[in-house]
């Protein structure tokens, strides 16, 4: 008998006949690519995003079958501008998490994250935090954490200093650029001032392109459609 596994459904498509391919996030096997025969009733329901559930997944190749799917916890629910950050969330997951490599601290952040979204559907000011918390936490698990202390020669960041990031050396002192306090606030978690939202937006973005390629993100879209 397999074990099961908590997972949470990134994405899902039609595939071939009565069946979905899945991309799913485990703890120990990370983003995984799986497929499911269709049913009714109760598993049909199980298949939707933002909701925990146990996995049974046989096979040696990289593409898994699921044998086994149940609903763990009830699913999140999302609308609006909050559900096109959750659907951000699994794309970013998808675009840039390398396929089978696990990582608990991923799906930790993945989980708290959704239940950030689901808090700031009552309070819509930790929105932003949730998303940019998310990001940072992503890329230091993707082996580009940001160094919110020091600068890139070492010096502790100064709060009356300006700065800018430069790729693969960190933050350097310029005459224009984002402020000391600001970065030093987004280390501490301090989201009071809408100026240390600006800050961590513009950082994230200049440090996900270069990952993110070319091609947009379609949840981004879904934004730029809605509002």
């Amino acid at each position: 008998m397999q074990p099961l596994c908590p997972a949470y459904i990134l994405h899902s498509r039609p595939f071939q006949d009565n069946k979905q391919l899945l991309q799913l996030l485990l703890p120990e096997l990370g983003r995984v690519s799986a497929v499911i025969r269709k049913r009714q009733g109760k598993q049909r329901f199980a298949l939707q995003p933002f909701q925990l559930v146990t996995v049974a997944l046989t096979g040696r190749s990289s593409l898994k079958t699921v044998t086994t799917l149940d609903e763990l916890a009830p699913a999140n629910r999302f609308v609006g501008k909050f559900l096109f950050s959750a659907l951000y969330l699994n794309e970013l997951v998808c675009r840039l998490w390398p396929a089978d490599v696990g990582s608990e601290q991923l799906f930790g952040y993945y989980q708290h994250s959704l239940t950030a979204l689901n808090l700031a559907q009552q309070q819509p000011v930790l929105l932003e935090p949730c998303l940019r918390e998310f990001e940072f936490a992503l890329l230091s698990e993707l082996g580009l954490p940001v160094d919110w202390q020091h600068d890139a020669s070492g010096l502790p960041l100064d709060p009356s200093q300006l700065y800018a990031w430069q790729q693969q050396q960190g933050f350097v002192a310029v005459n224009n650029g984002w402020p000391g306090t600001a970065l030093l606030a987004i280390g501490q978690y301090d989201w009071q001032h809408s100026a240390t939202h600006r800050v961590a937006k513009q950082l994230s973005r200049q440090l996900l392109a270069p990952l993110l390629g070319d091609k947009p993100l379609s949840s981004r879209a879904l934004f730029s459609a809605q509002f």
